[in-house]
């Protein structure tokens, strides 16, 4: 079957396409861009998104999103892919015919960037300037009465008690109540009310208003920056 024809199959069974040889290519749009022949890797993916490849380098050197429409045919013997999303339209044109492979993929997993929040943790016990400067963790995970774990307790430099629950996504106003409620349990424990210190990459409008409320702390953590804490202490600083 020519190779026109299986990648056009293919693309409508949603597989995942990949062409490789000699091309020239050209972009129209928002600009206007060409590049001569050399020899590259065409993706394209299930969600109908493009992607050109250089030999080297891990980004592609042109490409269109997805919901892209895409066409394959020839024109005077070579292979054509044409790639138009809105007003921009991605033309490749193969000068030898491309070798073509198909992928019958599947992924749902789930993905993680960086850190999990028990990653964070683990950061933050490593590193607890994290937090603040003079931050002494004592406990993680400690149990607080009929509200839960807190995910860690620590001192300050003032030996002041400092309840820290971390979030690696947006906190959100539930997230403060989360921590309220630990503060109450603790303040009926030890007879002083803790600091409470919210860490997360960022959080929603209700939940800084919620904090102001309730002198609740806000830190900027972001998983990124945990991940780094752990890849340095492991001795893998050149992969940061």
């Amino acid at each position: 079957m020519p190779a026109v024809e299986e990648a056009r199959k293919a693309l409508a069974k949603g597989e995942v396409i990949v062409m490789a040889g000699p091309c020239e290519v050209v972009y129209e749009g928002r600009g206007a861009s060409r590049l001569g022949e050399g020899e590259r890797l065409v993706i394209i993916k299930r969600d109908r998104s493009i992607l050109v490849h250089r030999p080297t380098g891990h980004e592609p050197v042109n490409w269109q999103p997805s919901g892209s429409a895409i066409e394959f045919k020839k024109e005077e013997g070579l292979t054509v892919v044409t790639a138009t999303n809105g007003d921009e339209v991605l033309r490749i044109r193969f000068t030898k015919e491309p070798s073509l492979t198909l992928f019958k993929l599947s992924d749902e997993a789930l993905f993680e960037m960086y850190a999990s929040e028990e990653e964070m943790k683990m950061a933050l016990l490593a590193e607890p300037s994290l937090i603040e400067e003079g931050f002494t963790p004592m406990e993680d995970e400690r149990y607080v009465r009929e509200a839960g774990r807190v995910d860690v307790l620590g001192v300050d430099r003032e030996g002041r008690l400092v309840a820290v629950e971390l979030k690696r996504r947006t906190a959100t106003r539930d997230d403060v109540k989360q921590l309220m409620n630990y503060l109450d349990v603790l303040e009926r424990e030890f007879g002083k009310r803790p600091r409470g210190i919210l860490a997360a990459p960022s959080a929603t409008k209700t939940a800084r208003a919620e904090m102001a409320g309730s002198k609740i702390e806000f830190k900027c953590l972001t998983p990124k920056k945990c991940m780094q804490v752990i890849r340095k202490k492991k001795g893998l600083d050149a992969y940061l």
